[in-house]
C-alpha cells in the first residue's frame, strides 16, 4: 500500500512538468509565429517601398532624357536654320537671334542637365553629353563669322554647303544626337537608371 501512494506522489510532479512544458511550447510557438509574421510583413514593406522609389526614379530618368534631348535637339535645329539662313540669304538676323536665344537657354541649363544625366544615366552618358559642347562651339564660331560678315556687308567667309562645310557637319551632328538619344532610351528600357536607386543597376562614381 505505501508503494502505491509513493507512485502517485511521483506521478504528480511529472504531470505538472509535462503541462508546464506544453504551455511553454505553446507560448514559444505563438511568439515565433508572431516574429515570423512581423519579419515577413517588414520584408514585404521594405520591398514595396523600394519598388515605389525605383518607379519614381524611372519616371524622373524618363523626364530627364526628354529634357536633355529636347535642349540639345533644339540647339541643333536653330543652328541648322541659322546656317541655312546665311547660306541662302533668308532672314539671316531673325534666324541668328533665334539661335542665340537657344544658346542662352542651353547655357542656363547646362550644369543642371549634366548633373541629372550623370545621376540617372551614369558617367558614360554624362561624358557623351559633354562631348557635344566643343562640337557646338565649332558651330557657334562658324555662325558668328557669317553673322559678322553679314553685318559688315561682306561676302560669306565660306561656303557652308561645300564638302566639309558647316551644313554637312550639322547633318552628321544630327546623327550623333540621334544615337545619343537612342542610347538613353535603351538604358530606360533596361531599367539601368539612377545611381542612388534602391535597386541600383548603375555604379556610383
Amino acid at each position: 500500500m505505501p508503494d502505491k501512494v509513493q507512485r502517485k506522489d511521483d506521478e504528480q510532479p511529472k504531470a505538472k512538468s509535462g503541462k508546464v512544458f506544453e504551455l511553454t511550447k505553446s507560448i514559444l510557438t505563438v511568439i515565433l509565429a508572431s516574429l515570423a509574421a512581423a519579419w515577413i510583413s517588414h520584408h514585404f514593406k521594405v520591398e514595396e517601398n523600394a519598388a515605389a522609389v525605383y518607379a519614381e526614379s524611372r519616371k524622373a530618368a524618363t523626364n530627364t532624357s526628354y529634357e536633355v534631348i529636347d535642349i540639345i535637339g533644339k540647339r541643333h535645329y536653330y543652328a541648322l536654320r541659322a546656317a541655312i539662313g546665311f547660306q541662302y540669304h533668308d532672314d539671316e538676323m531673325v534666324h541668328w537671334e533665334q539661335y542665340q536665344n537657344m544658346v542662352a537657354y542651353w547655357n542656363e541649363r547646362r550644369y543642371s542637365i549634366l548633373a541629372l544625366t550623370q545621376r540617372y544615366f551614369g558617367e558614360g552618358a554624362e561624358q557623351q553629353l559633354k562631348n557635344f559642347r566643343p562640337k557646338f562651339d565649332y558651330v557657334d564660331d562658324k555662325l558668328r563669322a557669317a553673322k559678322n560678315a553679314f553685318q559688315d556687308k561682306k561676302p560669306m567667309p565660306e561656303d557652308f554647303e561645300k564638302p566639309g562645310g558647316l551644313l554637312p557637319y550639322l547633318y552628321n551632328l544630327d546623327n550623333e544626337i540621334r544615337n545619343f538619344s537612342e542610347s538613353l532610351q535603351t538604358q530606360l528600357k533596361g531599367g539601368q537608371v539612377d545611381i542612388y536607386s534602391p535597386q541600383p543597376p548603375l555604379k556610383k562614381p
